[in-house]
């Protein structure tokens, strides 16, 4: 059954439209949104497969905002075998779930608010990936330190996101605080999402664009151990 009014603990009226968007209007049109086209998310996909693929076959991978499942099902093509997604929308993951059921990998996807909770133990995951979702958190400290719980030491935060030029970036945010696209809430310079990374205690191993419209980042949790060694 599907929940049609879910309460958030801290509600925001850019999570109710996001939640709107994407559980309503977005589960059968989303992967082919020109947004997608525009901001090429197919070369997003790439290159974060690309990045883990050295290991990706012994890593436990999370992808935060999962959607659709589309990240997903490129890592299992690549190689990846236990695969895990969460998504405010429960309609857009039955996508998911239909999209992955007849993948060899192990995947287990879960309707959960990363500003609030994951429903996963700390230090579970190898890896966290973040495709074109961190423009959605109006809370991203939360989000993050969230993300970093589950995370096991040096494990790995990957986040692709859409990266205007100024004075587009500037304008687009504005209007977002008069009125939520879609859930949109920020969008991040490259270099803003870096400090936003450092303010919540990761440590950024590189940043670089992808393609016209975005950038990678790879950060990484910090292993305390190693630092009292």
């Amino acid at each position: 059954m599907v929940e049609e009014d879910p309460i958030f603990r801290k509600h925001d009226r850019y999570k109710a439209s996001s939640y709107s968007s994407y559980n309503f209007k977005m589960p059968s049109r989303y992967d082919t949104c020109f947004w997608l086209w525009f901001c090429q998310a197919a070369l997003w996909d790439r290159t974060l497969v690309d990045e883990l693929r050295p290991t990706i076959s012994s890593l436990r991978i999370l992808d935060v905002g999962c959607a659709t499942g589309r990240l997903l099902e490129a890592l299992a093509e690549a190689g990846a075998s236990e695969l895990f997604g969460t998504d405010l929308a429960p309609r857009i993951l039955e996508v998911a779930r239909e999209k992955l059921s007849e993948t060899e990998a192990k995947v287990e996807l879960q309707t959960a608010d990363a500003e609030d909770s994951l429903p996963w133990p700390s230090e579970f995951f190898d890896a966290v990936t973040l495709t074109g979702v961190l423009h959605h958190f109006f809370r991203p400290r939360d989000a993050l330190s969230e993300i970093r719980r589950v995370l096991r030491p040096s494990g790995r935060l990957l986040i692709t996101d859409p990266c205007f030029f100024p004075p587009i970036r500037q304008v687009l945010n504005l209007a977002l605080r008069v009125a939520p696209h879609d859930g949109d809430y920020r969008f991040y310079s490259q270099r803003g999402a870096v400090e936003l990374l450092e303010r919540t205690n990761f440590h950024c191993l590189g940043a670089r664009r992808v393609g016209l419209w975005g950038y990678l980042i790879t950060a990484a949790k910090p292993d305390a151990s190693r630092d009292t060694a």
